[in-house]
């Protein structure tokens, strides 16, 4: 006999929340450990192919782009892959206005076909790359969603590391070209390439130079190998109201080697959740008992 698992209850399911939510807080929020896993945190710019029936057959065409936000002066770059590829051309299109911007006939590369536009400076903020291909004499169209944007900051470099309690800390040093609150992440990695943390920092910040601290907890730094390193780096000003959007930075390191630092000089206390945090957790405790 088939045993029917019984419905989750309300209780149930805020029993799990509960307990995920503990777990979480093992770590500080500014240092949440990092798996091969987290895809989002590790490819936070990837861009998901598009694929497009071309026959009855279930032969398909894909395209794709070099990531989903540009920021000036990078070039978009398109890829299409498929049999019986006539020719093709790319789009860029005003998505609020329909009016296209500009045009780029695809290029075949050996088994791929590929068409490229320079930056340009103040694109319109909903953008599509829509590709118009001919396959087997057949007109067949495929819409790309992308962001093209001016960078507000550029995040220049760190300072060496230093210890402060249990914390790993590095200083990211900035030029700001508005003035808001700024979010930077990064992540982690150890010296054999493997992911350690996504850290996490948030601040106001003025136009000009400017320094935010990324942190690392000792809890995830244990029995890892140095020498570690920063990479995927992440700089937003965050949205100053509802309507307006989130505006994004770039950088000038594709990634920082951190020297000399020693996991030993860290005060090994585990972390303390915050007043807030604890007060959430007996929240859904509360919740999950029925209170």
């Amino acid at each position: 006999m088939i045993a029917i698992p019984e419905k989750i209850s309300s209780n149930d399911s805020a029993t799990l929340v509960a307990k995920a939510y503990a777990a979480e807080l093992s770590f500080p929020a500014y240092s949440q450990p990092l798996s091969d896993e987290d895809f989002d945190r590790l490819q936070p710019n990837h861009f998901n192919p598009q694929s497009m029936p071309v026959d009855d057959n279930g032969a398909t065409i894909s395209a794709t782009l070099s990531k989903y936000r540009y920021t000036y002066p990078e070039p978009i770059l398109a890829t299409l892959s498929g049999e019986n590829i006539d020719n093709a051309q790319l789009q860029l299109v005003d998505i609020a206005s329909g009016k296209i911007l500009m045009k780029r006939n695809f290029l075949q590369d050996e088994n791929q076909w590929q068409a490229e536009f320079d930056g340009q400076r103040d694109l319109p903020m909903q953008l599509q790359a829509t590709v118009k291909a001919q396959v087997n004499g057949k007109n067949v169209t495929i819409a790309l969603a992308l962001k093209y944007v001016d960078s507000v900051a550029t995040l220049e470099g760190f300072d060496p590391a230093f210890n402060q309690d249990a914390d790993m800390v590095l200083q990211a040093n900035l030029t700001t070209r508005e003035q808001g609150l700024y979010r930077v992440r990064a992540n982690l990695f150890d010296a054999n390439d493997q992911p350690i943390a996504h850290l996490v920092s948030k601040e106001k910040l003025n136009k000009g130079s400017s320094t935010i601290e990324l942190k690392a907890h000792q809890s995830v730094l244990q029995g890892r190998q140095a020498p570690f390193y920063l990479a995927t780096f992440s700089i937003e000003r965050m949205s100053p109201a509802p309507g307006k959007p989130t505006k994004y930075g770039d950088s000038a390191i594709n990634q920082y080697e951190i020297k000399d630092f020693a996991v030993s000089s860290l005060n090994d206390t585990p972390y303390q959740p915050s007043e807030q945090e604890q007060q959430r957790l007996r929240l859904l405790q509360n919740m999950a008992q029925g209170g």
